[in-house]
């Protein structure tokens, strides 16, 4: 099973949301669906070993809305036998596939030893893949999500990524930036073209697409399949623009109050203020003049200031309904 069922025949490269802390719930992936054009939803991380601690908010995190048979569930954790554990259950939900976290950089994942920490032992990792390939179910995929590596090549990455195959996994994620490396150094989409064309299985690259220009360079390279991230959150019909070759209209003061609908029907109480805030700081931000508001917004101290706050700025602004625009640089996961 290359890729999941849902998307395994389809004959042009297929478009992924990427998974995402914060953003990727299903309320957010719920509005991302109603707009079309995404073949794929990954969620947002889950923590291994934070399922298995059975949390009270757990639940939340294994919602299967809007489309299970597209959802993709991402497990980041330390412990082999955590994540498997984790995974056999999750991977018993009604969804696509299982992913793990091999790209997460952020210095207090690496340090505890999940996301890109990962890759520092390539028998380490292949192992764990192969112990999840016998733990999901068949029907279910297992994929995984890397960085590059340190060097200037990537063939220390492009080794260990045929490691993974070997080991199971179905396909892989490519997201062409080193571990130390932020957004405002450009993706670095000609080494993916590598791992398209050497590796065994379908390869999804990641970083940087922003317009329909960008989605016709990247699958240029030979990839299976784009995956975008922060440009979705800040323009989440991005999908639509780039199936049907052509921008339309967006009202984004009727996209916001539907992005709070679905905030609250499918995130707890206690989530609505970090879940607004994340969200809106990408989404005002994209607009003309919106650097202001969108900052503005990680000021504020609860959910309904910030949704009195989006109301006021998108419909008093001449730009709540404008054509889409491409993400401010350097804001693609």
């Amino acid at each position: 099973m290359p890729l999941p069922s849902i998307v395994a025949s389809e004959p042009r490269p297929i478009l992924a949301l990427a998974p995402m802390a914060t953003l990727g719930h299903a309320g957010f992936r719920t509005l991302v669906h109603e707009f079309g054009g995404c073949d794929l939803l990954f969620s947002e991380m889950i923590s291994a070993e934070a399922f298995l601690g059975g949390t009270s908010f757990e639940s939340w995190y294994v919602e299967t809305a809007p489309d299970p048979a597209r959802l993709v569930f991402q497990l980041i954790g330390k412990q082999a036998d955590r994540i498997v554990e984790a995974a056999r259950q999750i991977g018993r939900l009604d969804c696509a596939g299982i992913d793990i976290n091999f790209g997460c950089s952020a210095p207090h994942i690496r340090k505890a030893g999940g996301g890109i920490a990962w890759t520092a032992d390539p028998d380490r990792a292949y192992d764990l893949v192969a112990r999840l390939r016998e733990a999901v179910p068949a029907e279910r995929t297992v994929s995984v999500k890397l960085r590059l590596g340190e060097g200037e090549e990537p063939d220390e990455t492009l080794s260990l990524a045929h490691r993974l195959a070997a080991g199971g996994a179905d396909f892989l994620t490519i997201h062409p930036r080193r571990m130390k490396e932020g957004y405002a150094r450009p993706a670095r989409w000609a080494m993916i073209e590598r791992f398209a064309r050497e590796l065994p299985i379908p390869v999804l690259g990641n970083g940087d697409v922003r317009t329909i220009a960008d989605y016709h360079a990247a699958v240029s390279t030979g990839v299976a399949g784009v995956m975008i991230g922060r440009s979705a959150v800040s323009r989440p019909w991005i999908f639509r623009d780039i199936r049907a070759g052509s921008h339309e209209e967006v009202d984004r003061a009727a996209v916001a109050e539907r992005f709070h609908q679905l905030l609250e029907r499918y995130q707890p109480p206690e989530f609505h203020h970090t879940r607004a805030r994340r969200f809106h700081g990408y989404f005002l931000a994209d607009m003309p003049f919106g650097a202001r508001p969108a900052a503005q917004v990680h000021a504020m101290a609860g959910y309904p200031e910030i949704v009195t706050h989006v109301r006021s700025v998108l419909g008093g602004a001449s730009g709540s309904r404008t054509p889409s625009q491409p993400a401010p640089s350097g804001m693609e996961g």
